[in-house]
């Protein structure tokens, strides 16, 4: 066995990763400022919901957007 072997792996962060965690830390700072009711209409549906709610639905729709859109090499 090579030294290389016997180490144990580390968990490695890449740059796309660091990035990702930025901009969920972004997002949930956003999110939580924004506490206040909204009137949210969507389709035929009329009511008010918290603001934070609401983004982060829309956050979560945009990340599924994305999980089912990308190329698959």
């Amino acid at each position: 066995m090579n030294e290389d072997e016997q180490k144990p792996r580390r968990f490695a962060v890449n740059s796309k990763q660091w990035a990702a965690i930025a901009l969920v830390i972004v997002a949930l700072v956003f999110i939580l400022q924004n506490l206040t009711y909204v009137r949210v209409e969507f389709f035929l549906i009329h009511t008010a919901a918290p603001l934070w709610l609401v983004l982060l639905v829309t956050l979560a729709a945009g990340y599924a957007i994305g999980w089912f859109s990308k190329r698959r090499d």
